[in-house]
């Protein structure tokens, strides 16, 4: 009896042993490598739609060069335009001042004229600068005139020029802003390569209308 009983918890023993031994099954490896690629997508630092907007804010171009797509030709472009504004705003606001300038020394001048018929002509006067034709000081009370509003509408035309390239700045600075906004909110969209559109012509009847043409749009993505 005793060798039965002793024959039997070997035997329960060797049971318990083999149950608790349980190898590796290939699924969870298979299990164990997504749940990795899981863990590193979780990890991954996501791109900031904020982080390019403030750059853009602080310094143009920041943003794109932070977004990384086609950076290498917008860059170009933008800074391309900020120079040829800022070009054209240097040159309009001289051109500005100096009509200005004579508009005012020419009214001036005039005025004094009219009140004392012997003033004599300035040396070098403002509005000789703008001027190239001469013989300024021997105008009639008519032509006098007449060159007064060419300098006034000189002076308004470069004016109207220098503020709409303030307008056309600000606009690139904002179209910069907007568009490394935009393209980080797409940072990781991806496109199916299977997405495509097919248009063609159509024919249909309704009890209504009765025979339509028209065209229809199929939409595979």
């Amino acid at each position: 009896m005793k060798k039965l009983l002793l024959i039997l918890f070997i035997c329960v023993l060797g049971i318990e042993i083999r149950a608790q031994y349980v190898p590796p099954q290939p699924d969870t490896l298979f299990v164990a490598a997504d749940t990795l690629s899981i863990q590193e997508v979780i990890n991954k630092k996501p791109h900031s739609p904020h982080k390019a907007t403030i750059l853009a804010l602080a310094l143009p171009g920041a943003g794109q060069i932070y977004n990384k797509k086609g950076w290498w030709w917008k860059l170009p472009i933008l800074y391309g335009g900020v120079g040829a504004t800022v070009y054209g705003l240097s040159w309009n606001s001289k051109q500005f001042k100096k009509y200005k300038t004579a508009f005012i020394d020419y009214t001036l001048y005039i005025e004094a004229k009219a009140e004392d018929p012997d003033l004599p002509y300035p040396q070098n006067p403002s509005w000789d600068k703008v001027y190239i034709g001469g013989g300024v000081e021997n105008f009639t009370p008519q032509q006098q005139l007449n060159f007064q509003t060419q300098l006034k509408n000189k002076k308004d035309s470069f004016k109207r020029n220098r503020d709409l390239l303030y307008i056309t700045m600000g606009a690139i600075y904002a179209i910069q802003v907007i568009e490394a906004c935009v393209s980080a909110h797409f940072y990781d969209f991806e496109i199916n390569e299977d997405l495509s559109f097919n248009v063609q012509p159509n024919a249909f009847y309704t009890p209504a209308n009765g025979n339509s043409v028209g065209l229809t749009l199929t939409l595979n993505f």
